[in-house]
């Protein structure tokens, strides 16, 4: 599938403010499951971007607006083609090897560590997020395919959390939505990254895009969240717990992170007596 991407973002402050350092993780991310054809980041007022690649892969835009203004604009166009059709094609590893898979991936890159071991209060332990859930875990069986677990898992998180837009704070505590029930896209992936990571596999979280022809039908289009476990035989692969889906070459990954706040879209810090109101985003997803 081939997607040009248009993702603006507008900040008002009632005051103005200054010396206005900002951070984009928003260009997509270029690799073995999609290709980017092009990207253009534009601010207003205008400045002088820089990049760099962050510790987890994605690339980061930077720059910084000295002067006093009451008005930020980011702007994204993209031009991305995803290529994963279909997530089931590749060649399974038998459960009774599954573990030395994980384990050789994992010496192989040290840093997937991260994936296993991070805990914060959008990915709590195990244990804190028991006293929350009112139903049983469920639970990985060795003696089957691990991706028959994680779909299990998949099927799971749907029961724990109902999917309600404006419910729960943005980078919001887990277990603060377990407990009304309810949440978006980021519990969703959190849920099931935390269980995951409790059975010692490798997850992270994605912010990205998904086709509004998959979405839920008149819901306003914005960033998506999914979560990835790395899979024996398959490397890492996407799994999309709001619509119980794998993700596949309808789905544009643009960040990925232990938790929400790696892969936030946006943020910064400037001088100033206001934080001003919550920021305006639109996006757009066509499909060429």
């Amino acid at each position: 599938m081939r997607y040009l991407i248009e993702h603006e973002t507008v900040l008002e402050y009632p005051q103005t403010v200054r010396e206005h350092h900002i951070e984009l993780r928003l260009a997509p991310r270029s690799d073995g499951h999609q290709r980017v054809l092009s990207c253009v980041i534009e601010t207003e007022p205008a400045a002088e971007l820089a990049s760099y690649t962050d510790y987890f892969g994605n690339r980061v835009d930077y720059f910084c607006v000295i002067q006093p203004h009451s008005r930020l604009v980011t702007r994204l166009r993209s031009e991305v083609e995803t290529l994963k059709e279909n997530p089931f094609d590749f060649e399974a590893v038998p459960p009774a090897e599954e573990c030395e898979w994980l384990a050789k991936a994992v010496r192989h890159m040290p840093s997937w560590n991260d994936f296993v071991l991070h805990r914060s209060l959008l990915t709590p332990t195990a244990m804190k997020l028991a006293e929350a859930v009112s139903c049983a875990f469920p639970r990985q069986d060795r003696e089957r395919p691990l991706l028959d677990a994680l779909m299990d898992l998949l099927a799971w998180v749907p029961t724990v959390l109902e999917y309600r837009s404006g419910t729960t704070e943005v980078h919001g505590a887990l277990t603060a939505a377990v407990l009304q029930g309810s949440g978006v896209c980021q519990d969703f992936a959190h849920l099931f990254i935390t269980v995951a990571r409790s059975w010692g596999i490798p997850a992270r979280y994605v912010m990205g895009y998904l086709d509004p022809g998959v979405s839920e039908a008149g819901a306003a289009m914005a960033t998506h969240a999914w979560a990835e476990a790395l899979v024996p035989g398959a490397g890492w692969v996407g799994f999309d717990a709001t619509h119980n889906l794998l993700a596949n070459d309808h789905y544009v990954a643009v960040a990925v992170g232990r938790d929400s706040y790696d892969a936030a879209p946006q943020r910064g810090s400037f001088k100033g007596e206001s934080a001003g109101e919550q920021p305006s985003v639109t996006v757009m997803m066509q499909e060429q």
